[in-house]
């Protein structure tokens, strides 16, 4: 994807139509998540039996997405450059939120992670809006400092202190490499796009893979979860047994899956089965048909996010949403890819359909602000006097009192 013009940059930006197309995707992958959601409660408290409360999975993800919604309705009607003049302040609450992670009476841990904090009757993941933050972020530094991304003393290693502070602090504290892994990649993309020498881009990544190694290697839970990838079928009752139990439930679905509401996996065998396992359940009871209109769904929401950012208005718009919907795509990708065993589980929920309302009300908030940046997208035309002008057939855009001015790109 190239940046675009300095023609689109200096052009006249009006409020018109947004990506339908993205609204429409965001919203059947939602609708879907409920429908799961709505299938497999009744199984999964079945599994409980005694042992705990029931939890009703659909009726607390129909709140999720409630709130979720109305998170969509704001960013949407947000205009984006107000994101930039509060990006910083955004950072900062993201990362005062994880250092409160280790305030014992502000945290809980579950499965050997401490990641959530607790407000009252609910919890929230701070590394969830940290993706967010980060983004914008970037976003507005990258075109504050075009000039000297270059440089590698003015632009390379200010942005390995920033990004590589993010990044320890959460694969270190929260024990979160997935998020950890998300967050990385969508910050070189974003670099790339703003206009990174090559060579420092090769550089990058080298550094950032040898420090995913060393993250492995330090924590003994990880490199257990590494040998088991390699070697899958070695202790599929014991190290192994997640990614066992997923690959079973994927390739009993066959071609057409077994149906709806009729997995087995979900009985005891497949563990988080709501959460990060959802699309091996998916893969079962709707076969490589269902699983391939899942992945097309995300693969078009991925391409509408990068046709948003060819077409944005300026260089801050341009960054956030190929920011975003790289977001959107390397955790889709991490998570689908862990159910497969193409890649070691990583602990990472699937955008929009996986159980719980961190994620999903975060990433709602990101497809909104991506959904408004969209309704000032740019094309660039070139006219040859006004009479052609007026001849010109364009799209019906809102009046003249939406009409925004983009400032040049600095």
């Amino acid at each position: 994807m190239k940046p675009a013009t300095n023609v689109n940059d200096q052009m006249s930006a009006r409020a018109h139509r947004g990506d339908v197309a993205l609204a429409l995707t965001v919203f059947i992958l939602l609708a879907f998540g409920l429908i799961m959601m709505y299938n497999i409660n009744p199984a999964l408290n079945q599994k409980l039996g005694a042992q705990a409360a029931p939890v009703n999975y659909f009726r607390n993800q129909l709140i999720n997405v409630v709130v979720g919604v109305v998170a969509w309705g704001f960013a949407s009607s947000i205009y984006f450059k107000l994101w930039r003049k509060y990006a910083v302040a955004l950072l900062v609450i993201s990362i005062v939120a994880l250092l409160a992670l280790l305030v014992p009476h502000l945290s809980f841990t579950s499965n050997g992670a401490t990641r959530w904090l607790r407000l009252g009757p609910l919890s929230f993941q701070p590394a969830e809006l940290l993706k967010l933050a980060l983004v914008v972020y970037l976003a507005a530094w990258f075109e504050r400092r075009q000039s000297k991304l270059s440089s590698w003393n003015d632009g390379v290693i200010p942005f390995i202190v920033v990004v590589g502070i993010t990044c320890i602090t959460v694969a270190i504290f929260q024990r979160d490499l997935g998020t950890t892994l998300v967050l990385a990649l969508a910050s070189l993309g974003m670099f790339y796009v703003a206009g990174i020498r090559l060579r420092h881009l090769a550089i990058l990544l080298t550094g950032a893979a040898t420090a995913a190694i060393l993250a492995i290697i330090a924590f003994p839970h990880r490199l257990s979860r590494f040998t088991e990838f390699l070697h899958p079928g070695r202790d599929a009752s014991g190290g192994g047994y997640h990614i066992a139990q997923a690959l079973i439930g994927i390739g009993s679905g066959g071609l057409f899956g077994v149906g709806l509401g009729k997995s087995i996996q979900i009985y005891g065998y497949l563990p988080e089965a709501p959460n990060d396992s959802i699309f091996a359940v998916i893969g079962e009871e709707f076969g490589l048909i269902g699983s391939l209109i899942i992945i097309g769904l995300f693969g078009f929401l991925i391409y509408r996010g990068f046709e948003i950012a060819r077409k944005a208005p300026d260089s801050f718009s341009r960054l956030v949403a190929t920011g975003l919907t790289l977001l959107f795509l390397f955790q889709a990708f991490i998570n689908i890819a862990a159910m497969l065993s193409l890649v070691p589980l990583t602990g990472i929920p699937l955008p929009f359909v996986s159980y719980g309302g961190s994620s999903l009300v975060i990433m709602m908030l990101a497809a909104g602000l991506l959904f408004n940046i969209s309704k000032y997208t740019l094309k660039e035309v070139s006219y040859a006097d006004s009479r052609q002008r007026g001849r010109d057939r364009r799209p019906r855009l809102a009046g003249s009192g939406n009409r925004r001015r983009v400032a040049p790109a600095r």
